[in-house]
């Protein structure tokens, strides 16, 4: 894959806002937990992972070169697309939102696009979409937090902490993010009781 894959313009394009990680079962215990950890049984087996370590989509073996990106891509096209022709409102919105939050650049990305705008007056379809994008906007910042807390960045985790708060105060995130502000002495306004 590395000679005849991954240097593909379409396969480069489609890689360049992911960080890619190659795991080698056979060089150490460490590398051999996270291929175990994610129920790996044979190489090549790539996976695309959310910043949280949630498993998004996974292909086994290797596919053609110039059908990579279709392997992930498609199968959440057509889920779209079935979804679509039964009118599952809740069905286009899960596809709609992960081909628009993962796979931009794609074609089937523009053309979720598309359909999340024809379907934007249908009320079920819109509060499946936006509850979608409200709690990955959650998980991504408190996992952001969290890398930056890890990482020493304190005055960058508390203002990514304080970004969940403020966006949405009223979510487990939100609690979270709230306990861990605390531990760092970071002084927060109690909200009003009513």
């Amino acid at each position: 894959m590395e000679t005849d894959t991954f240097p593909r313009e379409d396969v480069q394009k489609f890689l360049s806002g992911m960080v890619c990680v190659k795991v080698n079962p056979g060089k150490g215990k460490d590398q051999k937990k996270i291929y175990d950890s994610f129920g790996v049984t044979g190489v090549p087996t790539l996976l695309l992972l959310d910043p949280t370590g949630k498993e998004i989509a996974r292909s086994g073996g290797k596919p053609p070169p110039a059908q990579f990106v279709g392997a992930f891509v498609n199968p959440f096209w057509n889920k779209l697309v079935e979804s679509e022709k039964a009118v599952d409102a809740k069905g286009m919105a899960e596809n709609v939102f992960m081909l628009t939050t993962w796979f931009p650049g794609t074609e089937a990305f523009t053309r979720a696009e598309e359909m999340a705008k024809r379907n934007d007056s249908n009320a079920a379809f819109k509060t499946a979409l936006d509850d979608l994008r409200n709690a990955h906007q959650r998980s991504t910042l408190l996992a952001r937090g969290n890398w930056e807390l890890r990482n020493g960045k304190k005055k960058e985790a508390t203002a990514t902490y304080q970004e969940l708060l403020a966006a949405q105060p009223d979510c487990k995130e939100a609690e979270e993010a709230r306990k861990t502000l605390k531990k760092l002495g970071v002084k927060l306004d109690e909200p009003a009781k009513k």
